[in-house]
């Protein structure tokens, strides 16, 4: 299968690089620095210029197929070449722990984060003579809902961490893949977010993961860039 990964540095299509090498894969990476360089995007395969996108073909005559959702790219590539999910014949519990925390990680961890980057955002781009007037709306929606929910989801999934070396329990998998990004988002918010030492030791052990290592260095991977992205949203 010949692949085309189109990717967005510094952002969660990384974790696609990263499911590429641990798949050990061969694959075209075609990097965007930033969505606002227009003749760059032009050259993007999808209509609403979605990163990731994965452009995938079985021969060389067939046309390229499209797929976005980077939980339905990961599904996708781990059921084709049959690696990264739970085995059929796991442990029921962990298997159950595969399919929460997998979906988990798009659907209610990074939701929270990204409205914690819009409101940031809001009050960077409104005018000066009002922007008081967002800096407020942000900080009571943050007092009031979104520092508590990210505090009990990070407490979750830090308890869960305590007892399990990996997300689905005892083996690495695309559950793994998918939370890394918004884990690492969330610890650059505030220092509150760092003292989680369960969380700590898996982000450390996923970063001595060779593949991770190389997906880094292939995806572009700036660490000085990402935290100051997310330190901001604060």
């Amino acid at each position: 299968m010949q692949i085309q990964i189109y990717h967005l540095q510094n952002s969660r299509s990384q974790r696609i690089v990263w499911l590429c090498e641990e798949l050990k894969l061969d694959y075209e990476l075609i990097t965007f620095t930033e969505y606002k360089q227009e003749q760059e995007m032009q050259t993007h395969p999808h209509a609403f210029k979605k990163f990731p996108t994965v452009a995938f073909r079985k021969n060389e005559q067939d046309n390229f197929s499209i797929l976005t959702e980077i939980s339905a790219i990961t599904d996708f590539l781990c059921h084709v070449h049959n690696k990264l999910n739970v085995n059929i014949c796991t442990d029921l519990e962990e298997i159950k722990y595969f399919y929460y925390w997998k979906n988990f990680a798009d659907a209610s961890f990074m939701p929270n984060l990204a409205l914690k980057q819009i409101f940031a955002q809001i009050v960077q781009y409104t005018p000066f003579p009002v922007r008081l007037i967002a800096k407020f709306f942000k900080y009571a929606f943050d007092q009031n809902y979104l520092n508590a929910a990210l505090q009990q989801q990070m407490q979750l999934i830090n308890q869960h961490l305590q007892q399990h070396t990996w997300m689905a329990g005892a083996q690495f998998s695309n559950a793994d893949i998918l939370m890394w990004f918004p884990l690492s988002a969330c610890q650059q918010l505030s220092n509150g977010f760092q003292s989680f030492e369960a969380i700590n030791t898996y982000l450390t052990r996923i970063e001595s993961r060779p593949a991770f290592q190389t997906a880094c260095l292939k995806g572009q991977w700036s660490t000085s860039v990402f935290k100051n992205y997310w330190s901001k949203a604060n």
